[in-house]
């Protein structure tokens, strides 16, 4: 019979120690991860159903000069549509860009808040797509030069559960070029599609809404520790202070200068998206004028430090009237203040 050797107690015990050291370890970084994603989180107000109104009026102004024809247009330089009050991408079959589509996810969103669309934006409009798919839950002189890039809040897929709603993603831009999309500007379809976008503007900005909560907790996660905590009590106090002008000065400024997050988005090292505005606000001040100060200077500082070819002084007396807007909204009727 051949002999057992047996390692000693003591040697056991090591071993023993050593995996639940390990474990302990994991344990702990996984923790760390789970509180680093929990302290990201934001929680933003909850909009009336006609601050919402408002709020896509806002944006439709600024993204579209509130022209109804803008919200189906398709920028000379780009290989995509544009469509809505925010300007959502959606891509034709097979397309493949640095930017991620989002028309896809409003088309989902819109279907699950109960708005009917039309026979060519549904999934049963598609060979092979069945009618009876279960669906997913619901997603929820001014400057116009803008810096939108893959990290800004019409980028990325979204849904409430993290997952884009499998039907709506089959759903393919039917213009294969820009000229084949002017071609068919006066169509009937084009026109069902502006009417749509037209009459669910409050719906559209519920869903920026949703959007941008994820987008501020990217720069939460993405900032040093040491600045976490302060930049998600600016944005609590000034989405909170000044409903809804404190969400429209976020969403609007993402829309028009980014995150902030690209290492792309730099001049002489230096940002000007909504990370850097949050970093540079005085809390001595109420949040809304902070923030607005803070956005022009950052906007100043790009100016300065950008190549002199591009000439961009042209552009700050547009972009600083843009923010002056922020301000203006916070004396409107529907404002409402709760800073002390």
């Amino acid at each position: 019979m051949p002999q057992i050797t047996r390692l000693p107690q003591i040697k056991r015990s090591r071993i023993k120690s050593s995996n639940n050291f390990v474990l302990a370890a994991c344990l702990m970084l996984l923790s760390q991860i789970a509180f680093g994603q929990a302290s990201a989180q934001i929680f933003l107000p909850k909009l009336t159903a006609s601050q919402a109104h408002w709020l896509g009026e806002r944006i439709f102004a600024n993204e579209c000069a509130s022209k109804r024809a803008c919200l189906t247009s398709w920028n000379e330089g780009e290989d995509f549509p544009s469509l809505g009050i925010g300007h959502f991408i959606w891509y034709k079959q097979n397309q493949d860009e640095i930017f991620t589509e989002t028309f896809p996810d409003l088309l989902a969103h819109l279907h699950e808040t109960g708005v009917t669309l039309p026979s060519w934006l549904q999934p049963s409009h598609l060979p092979g797509i069945s009618t009876e798919q279960p669906m997913g839950p619901a997603t929820n002189g001014l400057g116009t030069v803008s810096d939108r890039h893959n990290q800004d809040i019409r980028a990325g897929n979204f849904s409430q559960n993290g997952k884009r709603q499998p039907a709506y993603s089959e759903i393919d831009s039917p213009w294969q070029s820009r000229a084949d999309f002017y071609a068919n500007i006066n169509s009937d379809r084009m026109e069902e599609l502006r009417t749509l976008l037209a009459t669910t503007q409050r719906e559209q900005a519920r869903f920026i809404i949703a959007r941008l909560e994820s987008s501020i907790s990217a720069i939460i996660m993405q900032s040093p520790e040491a600045e976490r905590e302060s930049i998600k009590y600016r944005v609590e106090r000034l989405a909170h202070c000044h409903s809804p002008a404190g969400l429209y000065a976020l969403i609007d400024y993402v829309h028009f200068k980014g995150t902030g997050l690209s290492e792309g988005e730099r001049y002489a090292g230096q940002g000007w998206g909504l990370q850097q505005v949050l970093n540079a606000m005085d809390d001595s001040h109420a949040p809304l004028e902070s923030f607005a100060a803070a956005a022009k200077q950052t906007l100043t500082r790009r100016v300065a430090n950008a190549p002199s070819e591009r000439r961009e002084q042209r552009w700050l007396k547009g972009w600083h009237n843009r923010i002056d807007t922020y301000l203006a909204t916070a004396a409107l009727p529907m404002a409402e203040s709760t800073c002390e």
